[in-house]
């Protein structure tokens, strides 16, 4: 199946499972207020992180089809299969489903995947910039790796002061400051589930770039090597006119 069409019908199951999700946070969520019976044993907060997880999510859905239209650009089949993947792992099954408290790993696992897939993005973004005849940057390989590297690293970041935000208005604790028992962390420790974030969308914002580089770098050498095209030899190697 094609990239482009799997990324649709990706797209579409994404979307539906997104509104499904949030109608069940919704009504979650007013039951929870209303002090009626519970859908689940949820707390109010993991309604809450629902609901707005799943608008968050049916904004990011559409946001690579909005950049295409606005800039007329067109990003890699693959590149909107992986970005779909990602926010179904992220928000379905880490929030709806509850991996992150039923799998240890899952959120540091979706971290590194997030600094992955944001500076390839970048690299999709700077590379369509570069090749764009109208602006003719003519960037230099480094240079562009650089750009996907601290692209997804501002983003990243973005979203931890997000989760800070959310902490210190909802005391969703997102961050990891307490406990599952409640106990709240101090010093050190307090501080460790933010950092363990950071550092690996840094490891994984730092592999891609460094691919990036090489792959832009044997690109640069098989056009520089390449052999002139049958029929159009150098002027000195032409035999003269009328000879």
């Amino acid at each position: 199946m094609p990239a482009i069409k799997a990324h649709k019908i990706m797209s579409y199951i994404l979307l539906i499972s997104l509104i499904v999700s949030l109608v069940y946070g919704i009504i979650g969520l007013v039951y929870s207020l209303r002090g009626s019976f519970s859908l689940s044993n949820r707390s109010q907060m993991e309604f809450i992180k629902i609901v707005l997880q799943c608008l968050l999510g049916l904004v990011v859905l559409f946001l690579p089809s909005a950049l295409e239209k606005k800039f007329n650009v067109s990003f890699p089949g693959a590149m909107h299969v992986i970005f779909v993947l990602f926010i179904y792992a992220a928000i379905i099954l880490g929030q709806v489903s509850g991996y992150y408290s039923r799998f240890f790993h899952w959120d540091t696992l979706l971290h590194t995947l997030s600094g992955i897939m944001l500076s390839a993005f970048g690299f999709c973004i700077i590379d369509i910039i570069n090749k764009n005849p109208k602006i003719n940057l003519g960037l230099s390989d480094w240079f562009m790796s650089l750009f996907s590297f601290c692209f997804a690293i501002m983003l990243d970041t973005i979203w931890e002061i997000v989760e800070f935000i959310l902490d210190a208005v909802l005391d969703s604790n997102m961050q990891q400051y307490n406990l599952p028992d409640g106990t709240a962390l101090t010093g050190h420790l307090a501080v460790v589930d933010t950092m363990k974030d950071l550092i690996v969308d840094v490891l994984g914002a730092l592999f891609v770039s460094i691919i990036g580089y090489v792959v832009l770098r044997q690109q640069r050498g098989i056009r520089e090597n390449k052999p002139a095209v049958q029929g159009s030899a150098p002027a000195a190697l032409r035999p003269p006119a009328g000879g």
